[in-house]
């Protein structure tokens, strides 16, 4: 049986979730990586190029390893087992840099488009047929500063509010809904209801808390919000879904 990433993967779950101590856990990956040092001595040439596979000092061509090849057949048509040095390398530094290219435009787009998700107040809003998917939380703080504080308190005796003082609290409000919006896409959601806003002084330092809880769901009928909002989620969705996906790679120190 060959070894692979994902029986990796297995032992560092099992330790994570403490169904095996930390001795066992390193214990069971030097098993798997030395059955898998075994498995490559025995390749004698690359299963993309051919090339003769070495590990000599002055001659050398040894296979790339799980990770570079993931990376590698994430992006290329023709996918193979492994590649080695020869064959591999260029071909990893380039899928490296796509990589890196493909991951910056699907945030750039996040970004941008990610307000179009509701974010409403309302418990059932009406002819909204939705499954709920669960709670999503945001949190943020900010310092007030002094000089802030006075000015808010002043004005506020004539009456008028202090701009610098409602633009912190607002920043603090688009920073949650944020991070409640991408709760929801991380849970396969469109919408958040049931969105309630809480602000709390934080020690004596004039630090503002702004936290909000909402209610993550998929809208099934997610024309009533309009045609061009139904379409702008759906590629939100999607490349949520791929970013996710990608973030699982990890190119080395240098690659890019």
């Amino acid at each position: 049986m060959k070894v692979t990433k994902e029986q990796f993967e297995e032992i560092n779950e099992m330790y994570s979730n403490g169904e095996i101590s930390l001795s066992e856990a390193s214990l069971r990956r030097d098993n798997l990586e030395r059955r898998r040092k075994e498995e490559l001595l025995k390749i004698k040439s690359c299963p993309n190029c051919g090339e003769k596979i070495s590990y000599g000092v002055f001659s050398k061509n040894e296979l790339l390893g799980y990770s570079e090849t993931e990376i590698i057949n994430e992006y290329i048509e023709k996918k193979a087992e492994r590649y080695c040095e020869k064959c591999g390398k260029k071909l990893y530094y380039k899928y490296c840099e796509q990589l890196v290219n493909e991951r910056k435009e699907l945030k750039l787009l996040l970004e941008r488009n990610i307000s179009n998700i509701p974010v409403i107040s309302i418990h059932s809003p009406l002819k909204w047929n939705y499954k709920v998917l669960g709670m999503v939380t945001g949190q943020t703080t900010t310092g007030t500063g002094v000089l802030t504080e006075f000015t808010s308190s002043f004005t506020d005796f004539f009456g008028v509010q202090s701009g610098r003082h409602n633009k912190k609290l607002k920043d603090g409000e688009d920073m949650c809904k944020v991070q409640l919006r991408t709760q929801t896409l991380n849970m396969g959601g469109n919408a958040v209801v049931a969105a309630d806003i809480d602000y709390s002084e934080v020690g004596a330092g004039g630090m503002l808390m702004v936290c909000m809880t909402g209610t993550a769901i998929n809208l099934e009928n997610i024309d009533i919000i309009g045609k061009d909002k139904k379409e702008i989620i759906k590629k939100l969705n999607k490349a949520n879904e791929r970013l996710n996906w990608l973030s699982k790679y990890k190119p080395r120190s240098g690659a890019v």
